[in-house]
């Protein structure tokens, strides 16, 4: 997969699907910490992206980059629940409108924020947290799975 625009579409179908307990990792291959998460709760999704904190200062948003992510409509990161992440949250039910949103918020902050080059860069890690942790596959992504 090369296209943004296709893995966002991909992602907001595959949120809206995760199960209470489901908890899913969107990152960079190898490790650099380019990073967005998401955790499925019978609240709804709470979403988390890397801030500049956790990240190598070449690698960080920066202050163009923090201009992206606030306008595409992260919370700012706090010290306190997101550990220094952006966040977002959506109750459930969502529509299927408020997934594309944050899929988009996702887009916007890895790849104009934080410069990841493309999709095919990206690799997933799921599991259920209610079920023994157990591992989920989630092909609609589009991506690999993190070895």
């Amino acid at each position: 997969m090369t296209d943004w625009d296709g893995f966002a579409e991909k992602l907001a179908e595959q949120l809206s699907t995760l199960s209470a307990g489901s908890v899913l990792i969107i990152r960079e291959g190898g490790d650099k910490g380019r990073y967005a998460q998401f955790l499925q709760s019978e609240k709804g999704v709470e979403a988390e992206l890397v801030g500049d904190h956790h990240l190598a200062p070449e690698l960080r948003a920066g202050e163009t980059g923090t201009g992206l992510i606030v306008a595409a409509g992260w919370q700012a990161p706090e010290d306190t629940v997101y550990g220094h992440n952006w966040w977002a949250e959506l109750p459930w039910p969502s529509p299927s409108d408020a997934y594309r949103r944050l899929a988009g918020m996702t887009v916007t902050g890895l790849r104009d924020a934080l410069r990841v080059t493309g999709p095919q860069a990206l690799v997933y890690e799921a599991w259920d947290g209610r079920r023994g942790n157990r591992a989920l596959v989630l092909p609609v992504l589009g991506l690999a799975a993190k070895s």
